[in-house]
């Protein structure tokens, strides 16, 4: 026997009277922190903490209401997603509530932005942990709560004693006064910028709630794998597919643009519907865009930096020559990724939620 001591060998740590000797290969010690590959570790939030993430996404919304469908999202998930419809309704009322008497109270936020806030998160959220967010109901539901943005927006305006189109008006000309007497080329911009405006204006309700939209998803997410709910698969968003009735919805708008000489007495109201509606619908047909990009790229192999630059010169030509745009339309025709569309698709894998 060597009388050098082997250094290469840990000791076993000493054992209490009692424990095993046949310890697991994977066990890990007790008082050990380890992270789960899937984030699975933590335990679900109780009732109470759940309405407590409700109540304070709700004071969010009553004072930053653009961030705010992100922690309302997340806020509903975990309270009413996987419970019926009495947890649905309190996750509802418990974001609301807070919204409204912040709003009226610290005044940072109107108390519609932070109502409009509340409904983007609550029903960006539901449609995700029900399996039911299709980007056709995507869009149907954008539309909506954009309808209802403007109609509670021009009901607070009228009980002032004003309309929102007075105040529109009023907020762009003391914008664009600014920037005339520069010269005649400019003067002439301005009155171009002004007239396309008086168009579509109404176009950003519908802006203010999709970009809610997406971040209530975002929350629904954590929210749904803090609490360890099964909402089945992502897909991932080159997968992203719009309805054929989308399209019919953007005929539809040009009808309503030719319109314009047929029934000259409403020109007015006639361009600002067709042209808020073109606008509209630009924002889905270049995110089918983006999924056909999203999908090239990954079929090509542009990934890392030579990726972000293809990403990057795509985003500025949508910007300028709308092309994403365009090839959202032709995606929607010719079936450029060759998707397979005889079934629903959804941005998970579909079951029978209710």
């Amino acid at each position: 026997m060597s009388d050098q001591a082997d250094n290469t060998r840990v000791p076993e740590p000493p054992r209490t009277p009692g424990e095993s000797a046949n310890r697991p290969e994977n066990a890990v010690p007790e008082g050990m922190v380890v992270f789960s590959p899937r984030g699975g570790g933590s335990e679900p939030l109780s009732m109470g903490k759940a309405v407590a993430w409700c109540v304070a996404a709700g004071a969010c919304a009553g004072i930053m209401p653009l961030i705010a469908p992100l922690f309302v999202g997340l806020g509903y998930a975990v309270l009413a997603g996987a419970g019926g419809m009495r947890e649905r309704v309190l996750a509802a009322a418990c974001c609301v509530i807070p919204a409204v008497l912040i709003a009226l109270l610290l005044q940072f936020a109107g108390v519609v932005d932070a109502l409009i806030a509340c409904i983007v998160g609550v029903v960006g959220s539901h449609l995700y942990l029900r399996g039911k967010l299709t980007p056709g109901t995507a869009c149907i539901s954008v539309a909506l709560v954009a309808a209802l943005f403007f109609a509670f927006s021009e009901a607070a305006a009228r009980l002032a004693g004003t309309t929102l189109a007075d105040q529109f008006a009023l907020a762009i000309d003391a914008y664009l006064d600014g920037l005339k007497g520069l010269s005649i080329d400019a003067d002439l911009q301005v009155a171009r910028v002004r007239t396309l405006i008086d168009a579509i204006w109404p176009t950003a309700f519908v802006m203010i709630v999709f970009i809610g939209f997406v971040p209530s998803i975002m929350g629904a997410k954590i929210g749904a794998r803090r609490q360890g709910i099964d909402v089945g698969r992502d897909e991932p968003f080159e997968l992203f597919d719009l309805p054929l009735w989308v399209v019919g919805a953007l005929i539809a708008s040009i009808a309503i643009l030719a319109l314009r000489t047929v029934f000259p007495a409403y020109a007015h109201q006639l361009l600002m519907v067709g042209a808020t509606l073109l606008v509209s619908l630009r924002l889905a047909f270049a995110m089918q865009g983006g999924a056909v990009l999203s999908w090239f790229k990954r079929t090509r192999g542009w990934r890392g930096l030579f990726g972000a630059v293809i990403t990057v010169v795509a985003l500025y030509l949508e910007l300028n020559l709308f092309v994403l745009t365009i090839v959202g339309i032709l995606d929607i025709w010719m079936n450029m990724r060759r998707l397979n569309r005889g079934g629903r698709v959804t941005v998970q894998t579909p079951d029978d939620r209710s």
